[in-house]
Order: structure tokens, then C-alpha cells, then sequence
């Protein structure tokens, strides 16, 4: 199908640049681990592994935890969750919905954590699921929960919209996304409806959660839901017999490897370049090169660089994706 020029290319000189940051994504060899194990006295329910797709999914895999710890109490149970990122924030959110007196315990919460950094596209990749039927199955219960719940929750409030996802030639897309009820099947284009110099070939829509937005609302839920939030870190699992509640839910995705000593957990990654807002109405989705409109930022990414713990942007890496930018979209943008 062929387009008609009807969106601005993004300006993308220098005077634009706001800064750089960097994330790492809470990666976990074999995916999610969502079980429940008893250390010393308490039940620990662990319920992480979401990689960068914790803002996207959390929705999803929280069921499957309200699920075990159905199994293990009643409502009126208090419950300690450990870490305030998006998973942890929305666990609590759910369990408190339900009547638990809830507690997080988090040495960093909502903007402070690595979520905060995500753009966020509902297009969730680079997590393993696995491949055997059983897994398959409830992959998609996940996807389909998530995309529910997010599709359920009040746009404006929360900071969520649809937008047109356009991608250039080559672009690879995990199987099992474009299913009914989740994104529809991507639409073959021959040219972009903006100033471009790379060759397109489809567009979809998709969720876009402006994630600031998102978690300050999502902090707001658990104030008038009763949720007590701490600053604190824990550095064994033996400190945990010092909290009051019998049962536990870990959330601390990284933190988890040497909480826990699961040595499956890993960091990747991530760099992003942060640019003036710009009204676009559009996202570009090139692997792990992406533009997308935050409310507060153009948000340039990226890089998936595993095990690599450290988290401040890198000049080369920077340069390389303000490169890639600039030449997808050419002249037009502003740079020459």
C-alpha cells in the first residue's frame, strides 16, 4: 500500500538533545519465574524475570501470582513485597485491591527504577518464554491478560494511547504478537507517511504507556488503597525473618541474584537518548532502534548490550544512536 506524506520528521539537531540515560534490564536465562518456596519461616512468592517487558506484561503475570498465593491464604493475610518497580507496584496494587494490608520494601521506587527509563510499546520481545505447548499457552494467557488490563484502565489517567507503529525493511517481529485480541496483523506498506530515507514495509498500532505517567498513577493507586511503602534494601534472605508478615513476594528482578542466589538473572543493557517533546503521533520500530513520543521526551533508542552492570551512557553509544537517526530520516530531520 502506498502512503501519502502526512506526519513531520523529528528534528534531531544537537540543540534538541536533553540527555542520555541508561537502564538495565532485568533479564533472566529460561524467563519468568513466577513459584513460591519456603526459606526459614516464610513463604517467599517469587515473581520476576520480565526483562524490559515489565511495564508491558506485569498485568499479565500478576494473576498467576494472586493465583499461588490464593493457594496459600486468605485476603485478610498481610503481605511484604520486596522491590517498586512496575511489577512489584502492580502486585501490590492487586493484592491490596483484594483486601490484603500490604508493605513494599524497596530501596528505590516508581521514577527511581529502571522502569521509569522504558518508553514503553505494548510489543513485548526479547523475553524467553519457551517453546513447548504448555509454555505457549501461557504465554498467551499473559500477553492477553496484560493487553486486557491495559486496554481497561483509563488512558488519560494512566498515560496510555494508540499509536501507529511504522517499520523499516528487515525489521524482525517475535511470533505469537499479532494475534486476536492482542496488536492486528501488520499492514505491507511501500513508503512511510513522513520524510524517510530507509525503505518501509509494514505498519501496525499498538499501546504506547507514557511511563512517568504511568507509574506516578500507579503510585497514587497504592496510597489510597492503604499500601505502606519503605525505603530499604535487603542484602540476604536471612534479614527477611525479621519482617512481621509470613508471606513474601520478591519483586527485586536484578536484585534477585544476590538476594536469592539465582545466578539465571542477568542485566542488559540499555542506552537512550532523550530529545525535546515532539508532537509526532507516531512511533518507529527498528529492533532495538526505536523512536518513540514521550509526553516528556522523543525517546531515541537504543542498544541491548547483556551483562553489562554498568549504568551510565556511553559517549560512543549515544553518537551511534543519534547516527542511526539521523540517517534513517535523512536531511529532513535537520542535520545535514
Amino acid at each position: 500500500m502506498t502512503t501519502t506524506m502526512t506526519r513531520p520528521a523529528p528534528q534531531l539537531t544537537d540543540d534538541k538533545v536533553l540527555g542520555a540515560v541508561c537502564g538495565l534490564r532485568p533479564c533472566r536465562h529460561g524467563g519468568l519465574r513466577i513459584e513460591t518456596e519456603t526459606i526459614g519461616s516464610k513463604r517467599v512468592v517469587h515473581h520476576y524475570g520480565h526483562g524490559g517487558c515489565g511495564v508491558t506484561i506485569a498485568f499479565g503475570t500478576t494473576p498467576i501470582v494472586m493465583d499461588l498465593i490464593s493457594q496459600e491464604t486468605d485476603n485478610s493475610e498481610p503481605v511484604t513485597i520486596l522491590g517498586a518497580g512496575v511489577v512489584g507496584l502492580v502486585t501490590a496494587r492487586a493484592l491490596a485491591s483484594q483486601g490484603h494490608p500490604v508493605t513494599v520494601y524497596a530501596d528505590k521506587v516508581g521514577k527511581e527504577t529502571t522502569s521509569v527509563i522504558a518508553g514503553a510499546i505494548w510489543l513485548p520481545v526479547g523475553i524467553e518464554f519457551g517453546s513447548r505447548p504448555e509454555e505457549i499457552q501461557r504465554r498467551d494467557q499473559i500477553l492477553h491478560a496484560a493487553f486486557a488490563e491495559l486496554k481497561s484502565l483509563d488512558p488519560k489517567k494512566y498515560g496510555i494511547e494508540t499509536l501507529e507503529v511504522f517499520e523499516p525493511k528487515g525489521t524482525q517481529t517475535e511470533e505469537g504478537l499479532f494475534t486476536p485480541g492482542l496488536i492486528e496483523e501488520p499492514e505491507l506498506i511501500d513508503s512511510f507517511p513522513f520524510p524517510c530515507d530507509a525503505i518501509a514495509e509494514r505498519r501496525f498500532s499498538t499501546l504506547y504507556i507514557h511511563t512517568p505517567r504511568f507509574l506516578r498513577t500507579l503510585i497514587d493507586d497504592l496510597k489510597s488503597l492503604g499500601v505502606t511503602i519503605k525505603q530499604h534494601r535487603f542484602t540476604s534472605h536471612k534479614e527477611l525473618e525479621s519482617l512481621d508478615d509470613r508471606l513474601i513476594i520478591n519483586c527485586t528482578a536484578l536484585g534477585s541474584r544476590s538476594l536469592f542466589g539465582d545466578d539465571a538473572v542477568y542485566p542488559a543493557r540499555g542506552v537512550l537518548v532523550h530529545m525535546q517533546p515532539q508532537d509526532l503521533g507516531y512511533c518507529v520500530h527498528d529492533g532495538y532502534k526505536y523512536m518513540f513520543p514521550r509526553e516528556d521526551a522523543l525517546i531515541l533508542g537504543g542498544c541491548f548490550q547483556p551483562d553489562r552492570d554498568d549504568d551510565r551512557p556511553d559517549e560512543e553509544m549515544v553518537r551511534e544512536i543519534l547516527d542511526h537517526h539521523r540517517r534513517f530520516f535523512g536531511s529532513v530531520c535537520g542535520v545535514s
